[in-house]
């Protein structure tokens, strides 16, 4: 099999192979009314140019990486020669080298377009069926053997799933925007919306767009596409659970472990479920996102998936405002690249949709570690609550992947944090229902943690207590809702049974600390009230564990901070702790040039100068950051008060360090924005001063 598939023999057989994938899906839409054969149809009739059907495959021989020419899911294997004479070549090393591969398939076909050799793939070997001329081949492909495939599913690559999700969007939207528009004022559904309003208004606060139909609009659309990722993440891992299960996220069960995925501001759905008028729309929108989900071959292996869904749900003129630009995977290597990765605790305080959570697991185990291991090492914080969710379900795809298909027995490091809040004295983030639990325990951890009543040990030692404390909770309040339903005294006494058994023989002082509160304050029972009033939601761990990871956090010293942070200029930053950021910034200005120029050099500084400075301090080995080059001693830059700014923060929190800079421009437009981006790369414990 040849390392570079024969280009104009590829592009005709994927163009024969679409047309008679369009022609049988039709036939089975119309004969049967087969819902998954007339959205491929759809699909290929509509966006015939986006959708990829065949792709090559990687194979490997010993160490060496290999590729076949093309593959049709895991059903059809092909193999294209320049001339008939290699056919016999190319079945031996089907035999030989390419056996682990090309027995999983059901036929194996070798082409030069004009010529074709048809074989059966059984468990003794490759049975030809039939050699022919290009004519005949396309009749036994169109009228048996794609006839013959129980299912055709496409490749998990980012284009295919965008393409998917977005077929008749507007008509599941219009669904989604009914029962919204019903249950806005609804007890279960408006604490939920308003806290997301709440959060999505503090990030589009510098947007034009900033209206309450831009926010039902978002939470729409979020709602959709968290909906969508789980349902993929459950069709990846072959998990089958009712629908309502699969799209709130409650399906995740390893062993003695229970995984929370998502959120639950975007699982105000539910509520609609118990409504008749309501009910039948929802639950044809479950079907569709199930349905489609189950279309993609998950087992071709799949990264970063969900990034581009994203990217065309949300507008590219929005999201720039926002300052809300994905990293290409390009250059979330080339920065991972700059640290040794191996042993090391990576954050990345703005993770977005997880890529550089992703890369870095990937990059740790090829160094050698433990998947184990490099999973729990991985820490991301992210304000967005779909965000969250899509990095947690990437980094459990990734690690699934990894492990030869494997659910982690505990769950991944992304939280629901507020970063700049937590980093600059802002309210911790939590979801009107738990406020009263969140103000409790906030001030219970605060106390131990200023006061030094108990020691929280290395960045290492912190990251075991919030699994501890999450792995508990989610499985006390999934097993209490299992056995009790709604009855909110049942789930009160099962809550804290299980909460205290899961615990009791954790020696740790900050564990045994958190055990005693939530008997005193008798915190069971708000628990069992907002699962009960909340229609069964159990999703509810990562809440509150990330009220532990925003407190906690203030001491946690990460060796390695990687990241793309938002860019926003000071003067359009509008979060409740604005003038916080803007103090700690002065602060580190002042001392340079005085109070009289400190104000205009803050002035033309962007709020990710802040971040990064607060990176640099907490970081124990480095920092790699993305900010826009005109505040990263870019010298042909007209506003040069930003580049001042951040040149005069890493001076200060940098005064007594060992530490090299590197920056690295880049003459073009990298995010397809108009801005043009630059790395700056910090790294300490080096040989000479700033």
């Amino acid at each position: 099999m040849s390392l570079k598939p024969h280009e104009n023999i590829r592009v005709q057989v994927i163009g024969l192979l679409k047309r008679i994938l369009k022609s049988v899906a039709r036939e089975k839409c119309s004969a049967f009314r087969d819902l998954t054969s007339c959205t491929l149809w759809k699909l290929l009739e509509e966006y015939e140019e986006s959708v990829t059907i065949l792709m090559p495959q990687e194979v490997r021989v010993g160490a060496e990486r290999r590729w076949i020419d093309m593959a049709l899911g895991s059903s059809i294997v092909f193999e294209f020669k320049a001339h008939e004479g290699e056919f016999d070549d190319a079945e031996r090393d089907a035999r030989v080298k390419y056996w682990p591969l090309v027995s999983k398939a059901k036929f194996f076909i070798v082409t030069n377009w004009l010529r074709w050799r048809i074989y059966r793939v059984s468990t003794s070997g490759l049975e030809l069926v039939e050699e022919c001329d290009k004519e005949r081949a396309e009749k036994l492909l169109e009228t048996q053997i794609i006839q013959q495939l129980k299912e055709i599913k496409i490749p998990p690559i980012p284009q295919n799933v965008e393409t998917l999700y977005k077929l008749n969007y507007e008509q599941i939207r219009e669904k989604l925007a009914r029962a919204l528009d019903a249950l806005k004022d609804n007890p279960k559904v408006k604490p939920l919306y308003e806290a997301y309003k709440s959060i999505m208004g503090m990030l589009y606060s510098g947007s034009s767009k900033s209206t309450e139909t831009l926010f039902e609009d978002l939470f729409i659309r979020h709602t959709y596409m968290q909906m969508s990722v789980l349902a993929s993440l459950a069709a990846a891992l072959g998990i089958i659970e009712s629908p309502e299960v699969i799209c709130s996220g409650a399906f995740l069960r390893a062993d003695t472990a229970v995984l929370d995925i998502a959120l639950p501001y975007l699982n105000w759905w539910r509520a609609a479920l118990y409504e008749p008028s309501l009910r039948g729309d929802i639950e044809e929108v479950l079907d569709v996102v199930i349905r489609r989900a189950n279309m993609v071959d998950w087992s071709l292996g799949a990264e970063d998936v969900f990034r581009m869904l994203y990217e065309y749900l949300i507008e590219r003129d929005v999201r720039r405002e926002i300052g809300e630009y994905y990293t290409p995977l390009w250059l979330v290597e080339l920065m991972l690249n700059e640290f040794d990765l191996r042993e090391r605790i990576v954050l990345d305080p703005f993770c977005g949709s997880g890529t550089f959570l992703v890369k870095a697991l990937h990059r740790k185990i090829d160094l050698g570690e433990d998947p184990d291991k490099a999973l729990n090492e991985l820490v991301g914080f992210d304000v967005n609550p779909l965000a969250v969710a899509v990095a947690r379900a990437e980094l459990i795809l990734a690690y699934w992947r990894r492990t030869g298909g494997r659910i982690p027995s505990e769950p991944p490091h992304v939280y629901h944090i507020d970063t700049l809040a937590t980093w600059f004295g802002g309210s911790i983030l939590t979801v009107p229902p738990l406020s009263g639990i969140a103000n409790t325990i906030a001030s219970h951890l605060q106390t131990l943690v200023n006061f030094n009543q108990v020691r929280l040990g290395s960045a290492s030692s912190i990251l075991a207590m919030l699994r501890v404390l999450e792995k508990n909770l989610t499985l006390a309040l999934w097993f209490a809702y299992s056995e009790c339903g709604f009855d909110s005294i049942c789930l009160e006494k099962k809550i804290e049974t299980y909460v205290e058994r899961g615990l009791e023989k954790v020696r740790d002082p900050f564990i045994q600390s958190f055990v005693n509160l939530f008997k005193e304050r008798r915190l069971a029972q708000s628990l069992a009230h907002i699962i009960a009033d909340y229609g069964g939601d159990s999703v509810w761990a990562v809440v509150l564990t990330s009220i532990f990871a925003a407190i906690l956090m203030t001491r946690f010293k990460p060796d390695i901070v990687v990241t793309n942070p938002p860019w926003i200029p000071v003067t359009e930053f509008k979060a409740p702790y604005a003038d916080k950021v803007r103090e700690y910034m002065l602060s580190k200005i002042r001392s340079t040039v005085g109070t009289e120029k400190s104000g205009q050099v803050l002035a033309g500084a962007d709020i990710s100068a802040a971040a990064l400075g607060k990176s640099v301090e907490l970081s124990t080995e480095g920092v790699a950051y993305i900010m826009n080059r005109e505040q990263l001693f870019y010298h042909k830059s007209p506003m040069l008060a930003g580049i001042l700014a951040t040149y005069l923060i890493l001076r200060d929190v940098l005064e007594n360090v060992n530490a090299k800079i590197k920056l690295i421009d880049f003459d073009f437009d990298v995010f397809e924005h108009g801005v043009y981006p630059a790395v700056i790369v910090v790294k300490k414990r080096w040989g000479s001063t700033l």
